[in-house]
């Protein structure tokens, strides 16, 4: 707005009084101040639309600069998942191969020597019937039905 001081503003003051005299004074200050009003709301309505504005932009921007960084880091995320799988896939090749010279060395091995220290290659069945179960003998002195029962199978 205009460096108006108060000299100048009873100058124009006097001025329109000239012009205008007393009786359309009162009125033509009220137009006056309703275009002023409307400028003003016009004015303040279009700082406030162009700063909305620049503020969506750069609300925008940051919006673009975050996604290209999400996507780069996706991108990362996706090489290391990558070098990762193709580690897992080597590893696993590797103990493949691990356990097949094992086993190769196994076979080699089964076929020259006896089951000695193999009782891990056992079944069920053959762990129960490799070895004869323990013989029942009897507590002859603590049980004296049976003393008598083996007394008189003697005796027979």
């Amino acid at each position: 707005m205009a460096n108006l001081g108060f000299f100048e503003l009873l100058l124009f003051g006097v001025i329109a009084l000239i012009v205008l005299g007393p009786e359309k004074l009162p009125v033509a200050a009220r137009t006056l101040g309703r275009w002023y009003r409307t400028f003003r709301q016009a004015s303040a309505r279009l700082q406030h639309e162009i700063s909305s504005e620049l503020q969506l932009l750069e609300t925008q921007e940051m919006l673009k600069k975050e996604l290209a960084q999400i996507r780069q880091s996706e991108a990362d995320m996706k090489a290391q998942m990558d070098k990762l799988q193709q580690s897992i896939n080597q590893s696993n090749r590797q103990a493949t191969s691990a356990w097949r010279e094992i086993a190769d060395m196994a076979d080699a091995q089964s076929a020259t020597l006896p089951m000695t220290n193999r009782w891990f290659l056992l079944g069920e069945y053959d762990r129960k019937h490799r070895l004869p179960p323990a013989p029942f003998l009897p507590n002859h002195t603590a049980d004296p039905l049976l003393n008598k029962a083996v007394a008189q199978e003697h005796q027979s």
